[in-house]
This record gives C-alpha cells, structure tokens and sequence, in this order.
C-alpha cells in the first residue's frame, strides 16, 4: 500500500451506497471503505455483489467507524480513534469473514434478498431500531438504543413465530424478541449474542422468551455485559441457516435498517468477504 490512488464519494439517499461500490468495484478498486455506521457498512457489502455473487473476491472491505451503533466496529475491535483506523487500513492483511443472507417476498410476491453483516432482529430489536431511526440521535447511540429499548421492554408483546433450524421440523416460539448475531454487539454497546463469531461459519441466534416486567428491566441491565445470556429466559442456538413464518406480518431488523415483512429465510455465507480488522486473529 505504499503507493495507491483514493476517490471519495458520498452518498446522497438511501441504497446509493450500494451502486457506489459497485462501481468502485467494476473500475478495478482493491479497498472499498464504508464511513460511518452498520447501515453504511451494509449498504457497501451489498454493492461487493450482484445477484448474490462476488464482483472480485479480492477486494476488501474497510471501516472507519462514525455511526450510531457501532456494532460491527466493535466486532471488528477496531480503534476509536479515526487516526488510528486509517493507519490500520494502510496496513497489509484481511481476513475472510462470514455474512449472513436475508430472503422474503416483496409487496408484489418477488422473492429478494439482502445480505447482512453484523445482525438482523424481530420483535424488540425490530422495533427499537425502527423508532431510534425516527429520533435524533443528538446524545450518541448507547443513549439513544438504551432509552427505546427501556420503553419497549415494557410495553413488548410476544410474538408467536414459527422456526425451522437448520434442517429441523419447525417449532412453535412465544418470543419478545429474536436475534440473529453474526457478531457480538450492537445497538450501542449491547452483547446481545457474546459468544458470537464472525468467522465460525455458524449464526448465534438469542430467543428471548416473554417475563414478567421486572425480569424484562433486570436483564435489561445486563445485555451491556452479555450476561443476560445466563437467565432461564434467555436461549442461545447456534445454526447455519434459519426459517422463520409468524401468522401475522413481522418486520425484520437488519444492521439497523428495516426490511420487508415474514416470511423469512436465513442463512450464513461462510469466509464471504475480506475485511480490515483491529485483530486479524478473530477466534
């Protein structure tokens, strides 16, 4: 990297991002840099492909990280500091990193898709992500995310979703919430699925059983720490792919943004995208 061209270019509305790599791509770029938050970085991995396939398996993502949630920088343990981010993306080395593949039918019945890097969410996190999406985020993320997620928590009421694990029969869930965690944070600070890999080739998926209003504030507090996973009311599986189907339309939480209504099919994309880490020793 001693000797290298860089173009900038920003984004306008939504989705441009994603044409905007695209083209980046196509011109011959060997980096592809997402400024700001999980949204962006989404809407940039998307443009890494076309119908599902890489443009260039080469091309690596970078991030420097200055959105509200934070999670897949954190993930990513990359630095706070954007002077340090920028140096380590003029550092040789990626690593191959597992994203996660959306499918449901749009308003016309067309079968579309969207790939996923950090994690998607139904029930709370839906809706969490969907409302601090319409406020200011004036104060930072973690304040934001915390708030919300404190007036859900108690006005949250279950979901019954049916789930097909892998290649098993599907089972009957009462839910407030479920997490598909590809990484470990989100939501500014939350470790929702602590225990998640990026490059495992496997999903954590967090079922959040209903509860009475005070185990609900109680583990509330817990999920900066990840120890909400310890709670009977909590469920952790690990999976490569997922079905989802509910008798009423849920929406579905990805990276921050709000995608289209169930059902909905899962499934991760194991060493998918070369990424610039803070630690290329992911375990």
């Amino acid at each position: 990297y001693s000797d290298f061209e860089v173009g900038i270019t920003f984004t306008k509305e939504k989705n441009d991002a994603i044409s905007i790599t695209r083209k980046a791509i196509t011109d011959g770029a060997s980096m592809v840099i997402a400024v700001g938050g999980d949204g962006t970085i989404n809407e940039v991995v998307n443009g890494f492909f076309r119908e599902a396939k890489p443009l260039n398996s080469l091309c690596e993502l970078g991030v420097i990280n200055c959105g509200t949630g934070g999670g897949y920088a954190r993930t990513l343990k990359i630095p706070d500091s954007i002077g340090q981010q920028i140096e380590q993306l003029i550092q040789p080395g990626s690593q191959a990193l597992d994203l996660g593949r959306i499918t449901w039918q749009d308003n016309t019945g067309k079968k579309v898709s969207r790939l996923f890097v950090n994690e998607c969410q139904i029930g709370i996190g839906s809706k969490v992500a969907s409302a601090v999406g319409k406020k200011s985020k004036i104060f930072g993320g973690t304040i934001a995310f915390g708030v919300t997620a404190t007036a859900f928590a108690l006005t949250m009421n279950p979901l019954k979703l049916s789930i097909a694990y892998d290649n098993e029969d599907f089972q009957e869930f009462k839910l407030i919430g479920l997490v598909v965690g590809n990484g470990t944070e989100c939501a500014g600070g939350m470790k929702l699925t602590p225990e998640a890999k990026l490059n495992d080739g496997f999903f954590d998926v967090l079922e959040m059983s209903d509860m009475p209003i005070a185990q609900r504030m109680l583990n509330l507090s817990k999920v900066y720490s990840g120890k909400h996973i310890l709670s009977p009311y909590f469920s952790i599986k690990r999976c490569k792919k997922l079905q989802i189907r509910s008798d009423i339309e849920v929406t579905l939480e990805s990276d921050g943004e709000m995608l289209g209504n169930s059902p909905f099919d899962i499934e991760i994309l194991p060493s998918a995208i070369r990424v610039k880490t803070g630690n290329l020793n992911i375990q």
